[in-house]
């Protein structure tokens, strides 16, 4: 389907804050299907912070380019005006798509504004947590993931704004974290403790973990809906600019 977005007033950051609480990450042998680096299960606690509502916006990103920072893989500037190449050729710059960037420029702007990319337990803390202390498997209550929840499993061809898609917001209010983007984490690419190389495919995560990429989290708009588990991880090197990655920030 393609989504030609609308005039909108651009987003203004809006950052909730997370309780400190228990995270649980990865899953448990002989529980199903999983990648080797999913396992093993297990906890770690997660200190109070606070993280951004929406995904980082281009009209935000827009403000550190024009202080001087790397401009997006996707965006190309002409007579003096940034513009998207999407999936369906070049529009203007869509003021509330999330940015797709590299780790290094999420890094970059983190650090320019003055904030911090979340960990993977932050990410699991945020999307799967509740006041309660009850975790979920998904950020929604259902058990299963639908198109209302998010941009995931082609139901759009590309990125739409980060206001859409409500009904898929974590227990703590937080919006698309599944979908619409695999979001950049801080955490390099390392094995769980307990990790067994899979003797099919010995190199399909191992050959990776050499310091030089970066954990990514969530959905993509082109992420099959098999793939939408709290376990998955999904990683990139840190330079790579052609992928759908997008993120958000923390303060802690």
């Amino acid at each position: 389907m393609r989504r030609i977005p609308t005039a909108e007033t651009p987003v203004s950051p809006q950052f909730l804050n997370i309780p400190t609480g228990s995270a649980t990450l990865g899953l448990p042998r002989s529980n199903g299907f999983g990648w080797d680096n999913e396992f093993d299960l297990h906890s770690r606690q997660v200190e109070n912070f606070a993280i951004n509502k929406f995904k980082v916006t281009n009209s935000q990103y827009l403000d550190f380019v024009r202080e001087g920072g790397p401009a997006p893989h996707y965006w190309i500037e002409r007579h003096g005006e940034w513009r998207y190449r999407g999936f369906h050729g070049e529009i203007p710059l869509p003021v509330n798509y999330p940015v797709y960037v590299s780790y290094e420029q999420a890094d970059a702007f983190a650090r320019w504004a003055g904030k911090e990319l979340p960990t993977e337990a932050q990410f699991h803390r945020a999307a799967f947590g509740s006041p309660s202390g009850a975790e979920r498997q998904h950020p929604w209550v259902e058990e299963h993931a639908t198109d209302h929840h998010g941009n995931f499993d082609f139901s759009n061809s590309d990125v739409v704004s980060v206001t859409e898609s409500a009904a898929g917001d974590s227990a703590f209010g937080v919006s698309q974290l599944v979908g619409n983007g695999w979001e950049w984490t801080s955490t390099k690419f390392a094995p769980f403790e307990g990790f067994k190389a899979d003797p099919l495919y010995a190199g399909y995560s191992a050959d990776f973990f050499d310091g030089e990429h970066h954990v990514v989290k969530g959905a993509s708009c082109v992420t099959d809906r098999l793939l939408i588990r709290r376990s998955f991880r999904n990683w990139f090197r840190d330079s790579y600019p052609y992928a759908y990655t997008t993120f958000r920030l923390v303060e802690n």
